[in-house]
Protein backbone atom coordinates (compact mmCIF):
# COMPACT_ATOMS: atom_id res chain seq x y z
CA UNK A 1 0.00 0.00 0.00
CA UNK A 2 2.77 2.49 0.96
CA UNK A 3 4.97 1.95 -2.59
CA UNK A 4 1.46 2.31 -4.29
CA UNK A 5 1.12 5.71 -2.30
CA UNK A 6 4.68 7.01 -3.34
CA UNK A 7 4.25 5.61 -7.05
CA UNK A 8 0.77 7.29 -7.34
CA UNK A 9 2.69 10.74 -5.64
CA UNK A 10 5.62 10.52 -7.90
CA UNK A 11 3.86 9.90 -11.11
CA UNK A 12 1.30 12.40 -10.80
CA UNK A 13 2.76 15.34 -8.62
CA UNK A 14 6.72 14.80 -8.62
CA UNK A 15 7.70 13.51 -11.59
CA UNK A 16 5.42 16.17 -14.01
CA UNK A 17 7.30 18.98 -11.96
CA UNK A 18 10.62 17.42 -12.64
CA UNK A 19 9.91 17.01 -16.23
CA UNK A 20 8.32 20.36 -16.93
CA UNK A 21 5.36 18.06 -18.63
CA UNK A 22 2.72 20.49 -17.81
CA UNK A 23 -0.74 19.24 -15.07
CA UNK A 24 -2.82 16.69 -14.88
CA UNK A 25 -6.70 16.43 -13.71
CA UNK A 26 -5.09 15.06 -10.34
CA UNK A 27 -3.22 17.89 -9.92
CA UNK A 28 -5.72 20.49 -10.98
CA UNK A 29 -8.27 18.73 -8.65
CA UNK A 30 -5.99 18.10 -5.43
CA UNK A 31 -4.50 22.19 -5.90
CA UNK A 32 -8.08 23.11 -6.13
CA UNK A 33 -9.14 21.67 -2.84
CA UNK A 34 -6.01 23.20 -1.29
CA UNK A 35 -6.87 26.68 -2.54
CA UNK A 36 -10.22 26.47 -1.39
CA UNK A 37 -9.71 25.51 2.17
CA UNK A 38 -6.80 28.04 2.46
CA UNK A 39 -9.27 30.84 0.90
CA UNK A 40 -12.07 29.58 3.28
CA UNK A 41 -9.71 30.35 6.50
CA UNK A 42 -8.22 33.51 5.22
CA UNK A 43 -12.17 34.84 4.27
CA UNK A 44 -13.28 33.40 8.06
CA UNK A 45 -9.62 35.95 8.84
CA UNK A 46 -10.90 38.94 7.31
CA UNK A 47 -14.41 38.53 9.06
CA UNK A 48 -12.78 38.41 12.22
CA UNK A 49 -10.96 41.67 12.05
CA UNK A 50 -13.87 43.56 10.28
CA UNK A 51 -11.75 43.69 6.56
CA UNK A 52 -14.08 44.55 4.09
CA UNK A 53 -13.32 42.78 0.83
CA UNK A 54 -13.59 46.48 -1.37
CA UNK A 55 -11.79 48.30 -3.67
CA UNK A 56 -9.31 48.80 -1.08
CA UNK A 57 -8.72 45.26 -0.74
CA UNK A 58 -7.72 44.78 -4.36
CA UNK A 59 -5.28 46.89 -4.30
CA UNK A 60 -2.57 45.07 -2.61
CA UNK A 61 -4.17 41.37 -4.24
CA UNK A 62 -3.61 43.19 -7.33
CA UNK A 63 0.35 43.78 -6.35
CA UNK A 64 1.07 40.33 -4.80
CA UNK A 65 -0.34 38.76 -7.73
CA UNK A 66 1.95 40.94 -10.49
CA UNK A 67 4.66 39.27 -7.59
CA UNK A 68 4.17 35.62 -8.48
CA UNK A 69 3.99 36.06 -12.56
CA UNK A 70 7.08 38.22 -12.57
CA UNK A 71 8.82 35.80 -10.18
CA UNK A 72 7.55 32.98 -12.15
CA UNK A 73 8.62 34.34 -15.33
CA UNK A 74 12.35 35.09 -13.94
CA UNK A 75 12.49 31.45 -12.83
CA UNK A 76 11.72 30.74 -16.33
CA UNK A 77 14.63 32.71 -17.22
CA UNK A 78 17.19 31.21 -14.87
CA UNK A 79 17.66 34.23 -12.59
CA UNK A 80 15.58 32.62 -9.93
CA UNK A 81 16.76 29.01 -9.20
CA UNK A 82 14.06 26.77 -10.03
CA UNK A 83 12.80 24.15 -7.11
CA UNK A 84 9.31 23.39 -5.96
CA UNK A 85 8.91 26.49 -4.31
CA UNK A 86 9.46 28.99 -7.17
CA UNK A 87 7.07 26.98 -9.34
CA UNK A 88 3.83 26.57 -9.54
CA UNK A 89 1.72 25.63 -7.34
CA UNK A 90 4.59 25.96 -4.79
CA UNK A 91 5.08 29.67 -5.93
CA UNK A 92 1.77 30.35 -5.20
CA UNK A 93 1.26 28.64 -1.40
CA UNK A 94 5.02 30.61 -0.93
CA UNK A 95 3.73 34.10 -2.40
CA UNK A 96 0.07 33.54 -1.67
CA UNK A 97 0.86 32.42 2.00
CA UNK A 98 2.99 35.66 2.51
CA UNK A 99 0.19 37.91 1.18
CA UNK A 100 -2.31 36.16 3.68
CA UNK A 101 0.19 36.53 6.63
CA UNK A 102 0.86 40.43 5.58
CA UNK A 103 -2.98 41.31 5.41
CA UNK A 104 -3.87 39.67 8.50
CA UNK A 105 -1.25 41.02 10.28
CA UNK A 106 -1.08 44.90 8.55
CA UNK A 107 -4.99 44.70 9.19
CA UNK A 108 -4.63 43.93 13.16
CA UNK A 109 -1.85 46.50 13.88
CA UNK A 110 -3.22 49.10 11.11
CA UNK A 111 -7.11 48.50 10.99
CA UNK A 112 -7.90 50.93 8.00
CA UNK A 113 -4.81 51.92 6.73
CA UNK A 114 -3.79 48.10 6.19
CA UNK A 115 -4.07 47.93 2.36
CA UNK A 116 -2.02 50.96 2.33
CA UNK A 117 1.13 49.39 4.20
CA UNK A 118 0.26 45.69 2.67
CA UNK A 119 0.82 47.20 -0.42
CA UNK A 120 4.43 48.58 0.47
CA UNK A 121 5.32 45.17 1.91
CA UNK A 122 4.65 44.05 -1.92
CA UNK A 123 5.81 46.96 -3.97
CA UNK A 124 9.62 46.33 -2.29
CA UNK A 125 10.05 43.47 -3.91
CA UNK A 126 8.06 43.98 -6.76
CA UNK A 127 9.68 46.45 -7.57
CA UNK A 128 13.46 44.76 -7.52
CA UNK A 129 12.68 42.05 -9.62
CA UNK A 130 11.09 44.38 -12.03
CA UNK A 131 14.14 46.07 -12.35
CA UNK A 132 15.68 42.58 -13.04
CA UNK A 133 12.97 42.16 -15.51
CA UNK A 134 13.50 45.57 -17.58
CA UNK A 135 17.08 44.04 -17.94
CA UNK A 136 16.24 41.48 -20.00
CA UNK A 137 13.33 42.67 -22.23
CA UNK A 138 13.69 41.62 -25.76
CA UNK A 139 10.21 42.61 -27.35
CA UNK A 140 7.23 44.92 -26.81
CA UNK A 141 4.93 43.19 -29.86
CA UNK A 142 3.66 40.77 -26.90
CA UNK A 143 2.71 43.81 -25.19
CA UNK A 144 0.62 45.81 -28.32
CA UNK A 145 -0.96 42.70 -29.28
CA UNK A 146 -2.51 41.45 -25.64
CA UNK A 147 -2.98 45.22 -25.23
CA UNK A 148 -5.66 44.86 -28.47
CA UNK A 149 -7.20 41.67 -27.93
CA UNK A 150 -8.08 42.66 -23.94
CA UNK A 151 -9.27 46.21 -24.56
CA UNK A 152 -11.65 44.69 -27.95
CA UNK A 153 -12.98 42.11 -25.52
CA UNK A 154 -13.28 44.67 -22.87
CA UNK A 155 -15.63 47.04 -25.09
CA UNK A 156 -17.36 44.34 -25.96
CA UNK A 157 -17.94 43.62 -21.87
CA UNK A 158 -19.17 47.10 -22.05
CA UNK A 159 -21.40 47.27 -24.82
CA UNK A 160 -23.19 44.50 -23.47
CA UNK A 161 -23.24 45.42 -20.13
CA UNK A 162 -24.78 48.48 -21.30
CA UNK A 163 -27.97 46.08 -22.49
CA UNK A 164 -28.13 43.37 -20.10
CA UNK A 165 -26.51 45.04 -17.07
CA UNK A 166 -24.67 42.19 -15.66
CA UNK A 167 -21.63 44.06 -14.39
CA UNK A 168 -22.28 46.23 -11.20
CA UNK A 169 -18.78 47.00 -9.58
CA UNK A 170 -14.99 48.05 -10.64
CA UNK A 171 -14.13 44.70 -9.40
CA UNK A 172 -16.06 42.91 -11.86
CA UNK A 173 -14.27 44.74 -14.88
CA UNK A 174 -11.14 43.55 -13.39
CA UNK A 175 -12.20 40.24 -12.78
CA UNK A 176 -12.95 39.76 -16.42
CA UNK A 177 -9.52 41.78 -16.82
CA UNK A 178 -7.59 38.95 -15.30
CA UNK A 179 -8.66 36.31 -17.30
CA UNK A 180 -8.61 38.20 -20.83
CA UNK A 181 -5.21 38.95 -19.91
CA UNK A 182 -4.46 35.14 -19.57
CA UNK A 183 -6.39 34.78 -22.78
CA UNK A 184 -4.98 36.86 -24.64
CA UNK A 185 -1.28 36.10 -23.69
CA UNK A 186 -2.05 31.93 -24.01
CA UNK A 187 -3.86 32.98 -27.77
CA UNK A 188 -0.77 34.90 -28.70
CA UNK A 189 2.36 32.74 -27.06
CA UNK A 190 0.93 29.98 -28.95
CA UNK A 191 -0.44 31.14 -32.26
CA UNK A 192 2.16 33.66 -32.69
CA UNK A 193 5.02 32.23 -30.48
CA UNK A 194 4.81 28.72 -30.22
CA UNK A 195 4.76 27.84 -26.71
CA UNK A 196 2.79 24.97 -25.60
CA UNK A 197 -0.45 25.01 -23.19
CA UNK A 198 0.22 23.24 -19.44
CA UNK A 199 -2.96 22.61 -18.68
CA UNK A 200 -5.17 19.51 -19.73
CA UNK A 201 -8.71 21.68 -20.46
CA UNK A 202 -7.15 24.37 -22.46
CA UNK A 203 -4.56 22.26 -24.41
CA UNK A 204 -7.94 20.19 -25.51
CA UNK A 205 -9.56 23.21 -26.46
CA UNK A 206 -6.68 24.93 -28.49
CA UNK A 207 -5.33 21.22 -30.15
CA UNK A 208 -9.03 20.82 -31.48
CA UNK A 209 -9.56 24.64 -32.19
CA UNK A 210 -7.77 27.49 -32.71
CA UNK A 211 -5.87 29.27 -30.05
CA UNK A 212 -8.21 32.25 -30.19
CA UNK A 213 -10.55 30.10 -29.33
CA UNK A 214 -9.45 30.39 -25.72
CA UNK A 215 -9.89 33.79 -25.24
CA UNK A 216 -13.67 33.52 -26.59
CA UNK A 217 -14.38 30.89 -24.48
CA UNK A 218 -12.59 32.79 -21.17
CA UNK A 219 -14.78 36.21 -22.08
CA UNK A 220 -18.23 34.20 -22.65
CA UNK A 221 -17.63 31.81 -18.64
CA UNK A 222 -16.63 35.00 -16.89
CA UNK A 223 -19.24 36.75 -18.12
CA UNK A 224 -21.84 34.13 -17.37
CA UNK A 225 -20.02 33.19 -13.31
CA UNK A 226 -20.34 37.47 -13.28
CA UNK A 227 -23.96 37.76 -14.29
CA UNK A 228 -25.18 34.14 -11.70
CA UNK A 229 -22.48 35.78 -8.88
CA UNK A 230 -24.49 39.17 -8.36
CA UNK A 231 -28.21 37.89 -8.97
CA UNK A 232 -27.44 35.42 -5.86
CA UNK A 233 -28.04 36.56 -2.79
CA UNK A 234 -24.87 36.10 -0.57
CA UNK A 235 -22.69 38.24 1.72
CA UNK A 236 -21.16 41.09 -0.45
CA UNK A 237 -17.84 40.06 0.87
CA UNK A 238 -18.07 36.58 0.48
CA UNK A 239 -18.68 37.24 -3.32
CA UNK A 240 -16.35 39.92 -3.93
CA UNK A 241 -13.31 37.55 -2.79
CA UNK A 242 -14.95 35.11 -5.17
CA UNK A 243 -14.46 37.43 -8.03
CA UNK A 244 -10.72 38.24 -6.83
CA UNK A 245 -9.79 34.69 -6.59
CA UNK A 246 -11.17 34.31 -10.58
CA UNK A 247 -8.93 37.65 -11.34
CA UNK A 248 -6.04 35.96 -9.58
CA UNK A 249 -6.24 32.65 -11.36
CA UNK A 250 -6.07 34.17 -15.04
CA UNK A 251 -3.82 37.34 -13.93
CA UNK A 252 -1.26 35.50 -12.47
CA UNK A 253 -0.79 32.77 -15.55
CA UNK A 254 -1.33 35.58 -18.25
CA UNK A 255 1.43 38.30 -16.84
CA UNK A 256 3.59 35.35 -16.59
CA UNK A 257 3.23 33.94 -20.11
CA UNK A 258 3.51 37.64 -21.26
CA UNK A 259 6.79 38.22 -19.02
CA UNK A 260 8.60 35.38 -20.48
CA UNK A 261 7.24 36.22 -24.14
CA UNK A 262 8.66 39.98 -24.01
CA UNK A 263 11.97 38.33 -22.35
CA UNK A 264 12.27 35.92 -25.39
CA UNK A 265 12.14 33.17 -22.94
Amino acid sequence: MLKELKEFIYKYYIEPAETGSGYNLVQEITYGLILALFLYLFYKGLKKLNIKIDEKFVIPGVIFTILIALMRALVDLGYIERSFLTITPGIVFLVGGFYIITILITGYFFRDNYYKVSSVVGLIPLIYFFIIFLQHVKTALPIILSLFLVTLFLGMAYLINKRFKIFNSKIDYLTLLGQLVDGAATTIGIGIYGYLEQHPIPRFLMEHFTPISFIVVKFTIVTIILYILNKEEMDPDLRNIIKLIIMALGLAPGLRDLFRTIMGV
